[in-house]
């Protein structure tokens, strides 16, 4: 019994004492370090604000919350459920009220500015302009920083902090250059079923959704 207990302290010490090595330099080369931009803009205090910086801020700002255009409670409803459902926010049951009551009250008053149109389903391009000649691709790269690098990461590979992980997992931009520009802002629009890629049409005015695009085109071989 003796000798039994002899070991199985022998035991635990070397197995503290290997919990306790440094990680191998190997190891440290594995590890990816993302810099995301900076917020300038913080949630403001009230019921619900510790909610807001706990679950949201884990994919994007607090500026897309105050930039949206004005929803009803029940979208906003939906857009919290969308969170954990489609995007695997580890929001509780519980917290999933307060928090939509505190975004309705922080959301923005104003409309989106208006803009020039995009081209509608059916409508003819002006010859020799298309969308991307008309937009200028470092708006569209700050909106992508914005609203996009959390899922496709800083290069469109599909490879942002949550993008490997949803399923389906968020797409390749590079890979779009053959698609019209027509099939990638009807994507951007109306987003794509069964995927986490939402509708973006009510939180980017036409302007933003031509940058947009315009810098997608940047990122294509």
């Amino acid at each position: 019994m003796k000798r039994v207990c002899m070991f199985l302290m022998v035991l635990l010490c070397v197995v503290g004492f290997g919990w306790g090595l440094p990680v191998n330099a190997d190891d440290r080369k594995q590890l990816s370090i993302i810099h995301l931009p900076s917020d300038p803009i913080s949630f403001q205090p009230g019921p619900g604000s510790d909610l807001a910086s706990r679950y949201c801020l884990m994919c994007h700002s607090a500026e897309y919350v105050y930039m949206q255009p004005p929803h009803p409670r029940e979208q906003w409803v939906e857009i919290v459920g969308k969170m954990k459902t489609s995007f695997g926010c580890p929001i509780s049951n519980e917290d999933m009220a307060p928090l939509a009551d505190y975004l309705v009250s922080q959301n923005s008053l104003q409309p989106s500015p208006s803009a020039p149109h995009v081209q509608a389903d059916g409508e003819k391009e002006t010859p020799g302009r298309s969308a991307t000649q008309a937009s200028d691709p470092q708006q569209g790269e700050s909106l992508y920083k914005r609203h996009c690098l959390t899922c496709h990461g800083p290069g469109g590979k599909g490879d942002g902090p949550i993008g490997p992980v949803l399923v389906p997992p968020a797409a390749n931009l590079t890979l779009i250059g053959k698609q019209s520009d027509k099939s990638i802002l009807d994507t951007l629009r109306k987003g794509r079923p069964g995927t986490a890629m939402p509708a973006w049409e009510h939180d980017l005015n036409p302007q933003e959704l031509n940058q947009l695009l315009s810098f997608l085109r940047t990122l294509t071989p």
